[in-house]
């Protein structure tokens, strides 16, 4: 059998109108399932971190079984090797990440034009690459490798950027054509991002779009955003705007190789946002999809091995100073609260953008620990008050550089306020008691833990956010973490 990277994409079969997959949606696609043509999965999403050496990551057998058995097309989208910087891909995810494409049988991968991390650490955020012809050559070196590490065709997400545009650097739709046609891949074409640009001050969404090779574009992502800080956001956190939506009518239109639209919305809006309104957007997206490649486009009908259009000249600077890797290193550390070392890294901290990053990248952090110390964040917060509890988030930020997955991040917080003097009753015990359902979850072995004290009083107190009126009393207890019980516990 021929591997499917031997075939054209121009051969990419169409996947049609679908959403990002997660648990919170599953009413919809059980009731409401002629509305869903694909699920776009975000395998990461689902991984545990072992923390071995090799295989390192593993997806619960029970999770791949029933995504793998929804009747609907699936797409992979993954969020862990991104292709905007000079890193080497980590070998334990894209092995895995190829096994689970042939598993779902997605005909292209994408993966986003952002990094995440520089040589030395682990930035916590997508930040966007450096846009200058060097940043051309590393990003199509990082498709190239990331195709052949899995085996499939690869398109890259048009990514976010909130920091000012630059005189020394490429046009955003430049960037973006020039990396996609030299390194002949699709281009996932997220159409809020570029509207969060544009709003933010960045390239205006018709000019980016008229930059770009139209027909490599595969795959539409939409979703919602909101104000913040003066920024609007991509969110992913509810309806498209409507202004969006009455020009994507107009490029959806010009896209003649349009494979799949996708509607984006995180697990943790749903509940607020409504079935009913994300059902009102899929049958929007449904509008969209009749129009895809009926505009006859000159522009947009390039042959697909033509070159891209020469970008747009820009005020070069000392090459030197500004390489792809002077660029994630001064970010990098930027967002993650180091100070600056070069001139590139003083001329970006004064980019009000800057404090967004790195708010965003904080806020991120917090949300993977809370996910998973959610009774240990309640207490700290409880006993000692929000603004103790973020300056405690603060000097974690400042000690420990960010990890890619939630359990990891968890694990990290856990040994930091371990290693602090806080006098929290009971606080130890919650933590080794939440750290031992995540080590169960992770690698399937039973844990025994031990309280001085009854625990329950402190335990169901904290599951209804609020601490326990009486303290549990003192005793010999245990409490049994299986792989039946973890989950339901966690």
């Amino acid at each position: 059998m021929n591997s499917p990277i031997s075939q054209s994409w121009l051969e990419l079969p169409e996947m049609g109108v679908g959403i990002t997959f997660s648990s919170a949606i599953e009413p919809i696609l059980r009731h409401q399932a002629d509305l869903v043509d694909v699920i776009e999965v975000e395998p990461q999403t689902t991984w545990l971190d072992t923390g071995a050496d090799s295989n390192r990551y593993r997806q619960p057998e029970e999770v791949a079984r029933h995504i793998r058995e929804l009747p609907f097309n699936k797409l992979v989208h993954s969020i862990g090797v991104p292709v905007g910087g000079s890193n080497n891909h980590d070998p334990n995810q894209t092995t895995l990440l190829r096994d689970i494409i042939q598993d779902l049988g997605s005909p292209w991968a994408s993966e986003h034009l952002n990094f995440n991390s520089t040589e030395a650490f682990q930035t916590g955020f997508f930040l966007p690459p450096r846009q200058s012809e060097q940043g051309v050559d590393v990003v199509v070196d990082s498709i190239r490798r990331l195709r052949d590490e899995l085996g499939i065709h690869l398109a890259v997400e048009t990514g976010v950027n909130y920091l000012a545009s630059r005189p020394d650097e490429m046009a955003d739709g430049d960037f973006v054509a020039a990396v996609a046609t030299q390194a002949d891949s699709g281009i996932l074409l997220d159409l809020h991002n570029i509207h969060t640009n544009a709003l933010n001050g960045r390239q205006p969404v018709d000019a980016f779009i008229d930059q770009l090779p139209l027909e490599r574009v595969w795959e539409v992502h939409l979703a919602g955003g909101f104000w913040m800080d003066g920024y609007w956001l991509d969110a992913h956190s509810g309806p498209i705007p409507d202004a969006l939506f009455t020009q994507s009518r107009e490029i959806v239109a010009r896209l003649p190789n349009l494979k799949a639209i996708i509607f984006e919305i995180y697990p943790s809006f749903v509940e607020s946002v409504g079935l009913d309104e994300i059902c009102w957007q899929l049958e929007r997206l449904r509008e969209l999809w009749t129009l895809r490649g009926s505009r006859r486009d000159p522009a947009g009908q390039r042959d697909a091995g033509a070159h891209a259009p020469e970008p747009r000249p820009v005020e070069q600077r000392d090459e030197d100073t500004v390489t792809p890797v002077a660029w994630q290193t001064e970010l990098g550390s930027l967002v993650i609260g180091k100070p600056p070392e070069q001139e590139l890294g003083r001329e970006l901290a004064n980019d009000e953008g800057l404090a967004l990053l790195q708010k965003l990248s904080l806020e991120f952090r917090a949300s993977m620990i809370t996910s998973n110390l959610r009774r240990t964040t309640r207490l700290l917060i409880l006993a000692l008050g929000e603004p103790v509890y973020r300056a405690i988030l603060a000097e974690y930020r400042k000690n420990v550089t960010p990890n890619l997955f939630a359990a990891t991040e968890a694990r990290a917080f856990a040994g930091f306020i371990q290693g602090l003097d806080i006098n929290v009753p009971q606080l130890a015990e919650v933590i080794e008691f939440e750290i031992a359902i995540l080590e169960t979850l992770i690698d399937g072995e039973t844990r025994l833990v031990r309280f001085e004290f009854d625990p329950l009083p402190m335990l169901l107190a904290l599951g209804e956010g609020t601490l326990p009126d009486e303290p549990g009393r003192a005793g010999l207890f245990e409490i049994e973490i299986t792989p039946d019980n973890a989950q339901s516990i966690f």
